[in-house]
């Protein structure tokens, strides 16, 4: 067989191939949409948030919490990362007005402290609101303030000694502007302080009025 009958045949079979494997479209070319690349459908994640490091500041906190847990009969409680970040977050927000009576609106248990200045260690942090212990009847499960204000309100303190709580983390001091002094936050999990509940026995219920 000659080189050109050959050759003939070649362009013969690709052209056969080639009208068999072209897709036609109803849709005119010029309608078409445009297909957008792999990474274009890909969602962007979210940065990280900011997760203060298991350092000695936060290891006093968590020893704090559980030296008074220890005086009331319950388990003592562990650090954890994203409560540690959630806090931050939070004293991050408020560091422009500084406003300890405005909580997050997060899943966890809270406690906010203000200070004008970096005096308080985290030992005395946690037992100003373990102090709050005075102004709680344990015989009601009710504060003795109705209604709470501050100077006399009793959540901080359910928070700090809830039994069911397991873990906590805090902010550390974070500086509000125009030098309006220092905020601390601590996140627990799970979160507490149900009005009316025994929190040393919370699965005891008792609503006094």
């Amino acid at each position: 067989m000659s080189k050109a009958k050959i050759l003939a045949g070649l362009i013969l079979i690709t052209f056969i191939v080639s009208s068999q494997a072209k897709v036609f479209h109803d849709t005119p070319r010029n309608k078409l949409k445009k297909r957008e690349g792999i990474l274009s459908l890909l969602p962007h994640p979210p940065p990280l948030p900011f997760v203060p490091k298991y350092d000695e500041h936060q290891a006093a906190y968590v020893k704090a919490h559980n030296d008074l847990r220890r005086k009331v009969g319950v388990p003592p409680l562990t650090w954890e990362a994203n409560l540690a970040a959630a806090a931050h977050a939070w004293a991050q927000l408020r560091k422009v007005d500084c406003n300890y009576r405005h909580h997050s609106p997060g899943k966890y248990g809270e406690n906010l402290f203000w200070m004008q200045y970096s005096e308080f260690t985290p030992a005395s942090v946690v037992q100003h609101w373990f102090n709050e212990k005075q102004f709680f009847n344990h015989t009601t499960n009710r504060c003795r303030c109705q209604p709470e204000t501050d100077g006399c309100e009793c959540g901080h303190y359910l928070n700090v000694i809830w039994k069911t709580t397991t873990h906590v983390g805090c902010s550390g001091s974070v500086y509000c502007d125009n030098q309006k002094g220092v905020y601390v936050v601590c996140s627990y999990y799970p979160a507490g302080n149900v009005k009316g509940m025994n929190p040393l026995n919370p699965s005891t219920w008792r609503e006094n009025f």
